[in-house]
């Protein structure tokens, strides 16, 4: 409301709201017409001080007890604290007192949505354009009732209703954006940007959207150029560099990333997540020392930012630094419990690290917390079996199996282990199982298990020279 006023009469509002507290707080009144109790009101309901707004209403009736307008903004307010049984209670004695038909239509429908009879909603809109010369609010309104029970080509239509007379309404272009997203029309969304756009050409947020269009479209190009005028127009549109940023990445474009997310430090300010974006990109330019400035100053700015905590122990589990990866993936790991990848990396790096028991109980809770993946299980075995505890080893490997018995993976992996201890007749079933699931998979097992070359039964089931 108050960013549409003129610059007086928001100062002169600013002079009744002061004017207002002072008399309150020397617990005195005086009379205040109606315009001036509904200002008073809304200032404090808009400032999220809706229990006051509320209270003034309550003083307003007392000095304009005939003043349906107040009951009205009354309900208004109940209905958007959720007191809806209130808010339906003052409609109900309301109704045959008021004349200002759009009014009452536009707080049944309120009412209607906040409790979640939308169908309701919907009928109390349409009944209210009837009765208004500023058909706008309406049609957005209906739009989102219609976004809300599924219609988007619904919504879409009051959607483009509403922009063709308030083009300047960036939640309208946001919501159309949306529903042509959810019914996966971006084609027909473009054709319908680029005409607004055409109209409208200083529009940046129609301009953002036209590009995030263009790059579901894997438009990279437009898309680019869609943004930059986006950023041209708003030089301070920390979204649309972000948006230009990732499109850059997509089309492997890192150093150019990298710069476009520095970027939006001097217009919106520093930020954890833009500094782990950059990171990245230096990472993927093999630029390990800025990628580990700018993973650093992501920890140092969000210090709940478990992606930059995980990709920077990587780069340390890399350069052997174990201290450090250690701490940081256990750190990822503690942000983010429940991320599988990061505590399978963490047992990887105790291993690595020479942390064999701390390795072995990562890799025993990922499988007791049901983590059944192939590779899980045979790293877990060889640990055991480096440890020399080779029956613990084999049980872990006939329980992947029993999990995961489509695995050639676990079959080649168990048949090495079997020849390993001299059990050669169950080693080639299972060695067999395993060239059934996928007889590409020899050139692994022979990896492994090199020394099984010399064995003349693999030899002659691989059909090796």
């Amino acid at each position: 409301m108050f960013e549409d006023e003129n610059e007086d009469d928001f100062f002169n509002l600013l002079d009744l709201i002061d004017e207002f507290k002072r008399m309150e707080a020397q617990g005195l009144s005086r009379f205040y017409d109606l315009e001036e109790f509904e200002a008073i009101a809304d200032y404090f309901y808009e400032t999220g001080k809706s229990k006051k707004a509320l209270e003034v209403l309550e003083m307003a009736q007392t000095q304009h007890p005939y003043a349906a307008s107040l009951h009205l903004k009354q309900v208004q307010y109940l209905t958007s604290l959720d007191r809806t049984r209130e808010a339906a209670q003052v409609l109900n004695k309301l109704e045959g007192q008021v004349l200002d038909y759009f009014e009452m239509h536009m707080a049944r429908a309120g009412l209607y949505s906040k409790t979640g009879n939308h169908q309701k909603a919907i009928e109390q809109y349409r009944q209210a354009l009837n009765h208004t010369e500023f058909p706008e609010d309406v049609y957005h309104l209906l739009a989102l009732e219609y976004q809300l029970v599924g219609a988007y080509t619904k919504a879409l239509r009051y959607l483009k209703m509403s922009l063709e007379l308030y083009p300047e309404d960036e939640i309208a272009l946001y919501n159309l954006a949306l529903c042509y997203d959810l019914l996966e029309r971006p084609e027909e969304g473009i054709t319908y940007l680029e005409g607004f756009i055409d109209q409208n050409p200083y529009s940046e947020i129609a301009w953002y959207h036209l590009g995030l269009m263009q790059a579901k479209l894997e438009e990279y190009p437009q898309a680019l150029r869609a943004l930059d005028y986006a950023i041209v127009i708003d030089e301070y549109f920390s979204a649309a560099y972000y948006e230009k940023a990732r499109i850059l990445e997509l089309e492997f474009r890192y150093q150019e990333a990298a710069e476009t997310y520095q970027a939006t430090f001097e217009y919106d300010g520093s930020s954890g997540y833009g500094y782990y974006k950059t990171g990245l990109c230096y990472l993927r330019l093999s630029k390990y020392q800025l990628a580990e400035k700018f993973l650093q100053k992501a920890i140092h700015e969000d210090a709940e930012l478990e992606e930059a905590f995980y990709e920077l122990s990587l780069l340390k589990d890399e350069q052997k630094q174990w201290p450090e990866a250690l701490y940081l993936i256990n750190k990822a790991v503690e942000l983010d419990p429940e991320n599988w990848e990061y505590r399978h990396s963490s047992a990887m790096m105790h291993r690595r690290a020479g942390k064999l028991d701390e390795a072995v109980g990562i890799y025993a809770k990922l499988i007791e917390d049901q983590y059944y993946n192939a590779s899980t299980f045979t790293e877990y075995a060889q640990l055991l079996f480096d440890m020399c505890e080779f029956k613990l080893g084999m049980d872990v490997l006939y329980k992947a199996l029993d999990l995961i018995p489509g695995s050639s993976q676990l079959h080649y992996q168990l048949s090495g282990y079997l020849f390993t201890i001299q059990e050669k007749d169950e080693a080639m079933i299972y060695l067999r199982k395993a060239l059934h699931l996928d007889a590409g998979g020899k050139s692994f097992f022979l990896a492994l298990f090199p020394w099984l070359k010399k064995e003349k039964r693999v030899r002659d089931l691989l059909g090796l020279d």
